[in-house]
């Protein structure tokens, strides 16, 4: 990308003594955070408890506001102190603005145009980009409605002030509300939904990463390593980000052994810049013979034997530095598999997997005839869940092919005389 081009805006990142990350959103050209968005998200969302990485997401979120207010010569700050907000034609603007890929809204900073977004640009930004969109619109509307509220408050010895910036404040945020809870709904489509691999999708994946299979893509010295990755995936359908935190000391090993996905949000002896979350709750998590020998070959006949891993206690490690895994290493196993493998999907991720574990438990509770009220319970536990309606999200495979077999066997009920019929 040429610099006129670069994006003005950036996350960057602090870690403090007690291991905390805190992400800021920074103007390039002075290098220091935005005042608005800093205090919005300290004293607003980190106060809830907001863990560091969706604080970076949603500062990433709030990216597009200040790109469709630099192309459109918009005062955000001015605008929410004198109580002007925004007009219906601007919230629109915004709202398409935001279905826009990083690169075109880039662009038209770029290019500085006072001008809304074509019809042409506003076809192109609805398409793959709902799931953003709405994300972007709803941090927007959080900043908003925060920072609107703190004007707002400092109007409270002039009454006729108050009522007025609290009436067109109402009406400029449920205008925004509208947009972000119309402009970017859920496909309620059941195809091109993501789901879990099909069997003979995941039998090919499990034979290709056995570390003597002759079409592993992997250097040897990370073929074993690799491995106990995707199988830990597979077995027990944690997401990467807890994979990557998980400790030595987390595994238990014996005949009933054990591994304990732990909540860790502030570890100091964490040395990772984009340190991997654990978004669930914690929770033990019982491991077979097999995956306990499998873990401790790992750590005595391979991890022991990389200088950099005896510096700190994560499981998963570079084979180079010994530093603990990244996300974006376990990103690129994926991505290598992908590219190397015939056979295994375009869409081959970690997250994937975890789609496919819950297909694969929901099988296993079909078998075993338990109730519906039983697995939600057990699934619940198993991946961390509070709410029992996650479990939708995770399950379109399994409620396809439990309707498409009810379906069947309706069809099977009905009498169609095909071969009696006259010729």
């Amino acid at each position: 990308m040429a610099n006129s081009l670069v994006n003005p805006y950036c996350i960057r990142w602090a870690k403090f003594n007690d291991g905390e990350r805190m992400p800021f959103l920074v103007k390039r050209s002075t290098g220091t955070p935005l005042e608005d968005a800093t205090y919005w998200m300290i004293a607003h969302r980190r106060i809830l408890g907001v863990q560091s990485n969706t604080l970076g997401n949603e500062l990433r979120g709030l990216f597009f506001i200040y790109l469709w207010a630099d192309a459109r010569g918009v005062d955000i700050q001015q605008r929410l102190a004198e109580g002007v907000f925004f007009s219906l034609s601007e919230i629109t603007d915004l709202g398409n603005f935001c279905g826009l890929s990083i690169e075109k809204a880039v662009r038209q900073t770029a290019s500085r145009s006072p001008k809304v977004a074509s019809l042409q640009d506003r076809r192109k930004a609805t398409k793959g980009l709902s799931g953003e969109k709405r994300n972007r619109l709803a941090a927007i509307y959080s900043l908003i409605e925060f920072t609107s509220a703190d004007y707002l408050s400092r109007l409270s010895p002039w009454p006729s002030r108050w009522d007025h910036y609290n009436s067109v404040r109402s009406e400029c945020l449920k205008t925004l509300d509208g947009q972000r809870k119309g402009g970017g709904r859920r496909s309620r489509d059941d195809v091109g939904q993501r789901e879990g691999l099909d069997e003979d999708v995941l039998n090919r994946l499990r034979d290709v990463v056995e570390p003597d299979h002759s079409e592993n893509p992997f250097k040897p010295e990370v073929r074993f390593r690799n491995y106990v990755i995707i199988m830990l995936l597979l077995a027990l359908g944690i997401r990467r980000g807890e994979l990557c935190g998980l400790k030595v000391t987390d595994c238990l090993f014996g005949t009933k052994g054990t591994v304990t996905v732990h909540r860790r949000p502030d570890d100091p002896a964490d040395p990772r810049k984009h340190k991997p979350a654990t978004k669930t709750a914690a929770r033990v998590m019982p491991l077979n013979p097999k995956l306990v020998d499998l873990v401790h070959e790992w750590i005595t006949h391979h991890r022991s034997k990389i200088a950099g891993a005896r510096l700190h206690p994560y499981l998963i490690v570079s084979s180079d530095t010994g530093k603990p895994m990244s996300l974006s290493n376990v990103n690129k196993i994926m991505e290598r598999l992908r590219d190397a493998v015939p056979g295994l999907p375009v869409g081959l991720t970690a997250h994937i997997l975890r789609h496919s574990w819950n297909d694969w438990f929901s099988l296993e509770m079909d078998k075993k005839g338990y109730s519906e009220d039983e697995e939600v319970k057990w699934r619940m536990r198993l991946m961390g869940w509070r709410d029992p309606d996650t479990a939708r999200h995770y399950l379109r495979r399994t409620v396809r092919r439990r309707s498409d077999e009810v379906l069947r066997e309706m069809q099977d009920q009905l009498t169609i005389g095909v071969g009696d019929r006259e010729q």
